[in-house]
């Protein structure tokens, strides 16, 4: 009898959730193939202002994990010792430490930056992106309308260069 691999672990930062949703491929990332986490001061978080509708489809595939106390006094320890992340990275970055191979989700280039130096993989929405393509979750112009989206937004902060490649790449000017 063989075994099955446990599902690879990403644990999501409110930003990515964020921009994912300005997207409207909140729906899609529950369908990726991995185990999404959300860290609960994150999912409780005043930041993610989501509706009942958009909580339910996130719900639908998003489990929320609760830090015990001992990994709540580690998430101070970071931020003593990284004051620029936000409570909830250091809640983030602490719950990838909880499962191996873990992938951080996040926007966020001073998380970005300290989860690398931890050896963490990183990756952005883009990724997503990405991963929606190589897995033919959806068709070529849901991806095509997300970049979009994020390219005409001016709050959504990623590099113009990569949304352009990945238009061009998907038949999209």
């Amino acid at each position: 009898m063989t075994q099955e691999a446990a599902p690879i672990v990403v644990v999501n930062d409110a930003s990515c959730l964020i921009d994912l949703r300005k997207a409207r491929l909140l729906h899609l990332l529950v369908q990726l193939p991995y185990r999404l986490i959300i860290p609960l001061p994150v999912r409780e978080s005043e930041l993610i202002c989501f509706t009942p509708q958009e909580w339910a489809i996130l719900d639908s595939g998003l489990e929320v994990f609760d830090l015990p106390p001992d990994l709540v006094g580690e998430a101070f320890r970071v931020k003593a010792v990284h004051p620029k992340l936000s409570a909830n990275d250091c809640f983030c970055l602490v719950t990838t430490r909880c499962y191996q191979n873990s992938i951080l989700l996040t926007g966020d280039a001073g998380l970005r930056n300290v989860a690398t130096e931890e050896g963490r993989r990183v990756h952005g929405v883009l990724w997503v992106i990405d991963e929606l393509k190589r897995l033919s979750l959806c068709g070529d112009g849901v991806l095509t309308t997300a970049l979009r989206l994020w390219q005409e937004d001016p709050t959504v902060r990623l590099p113009a260069q990569e949304i352009a490649h990945r238009l061009l790449a998907l038949g999209g000017r």
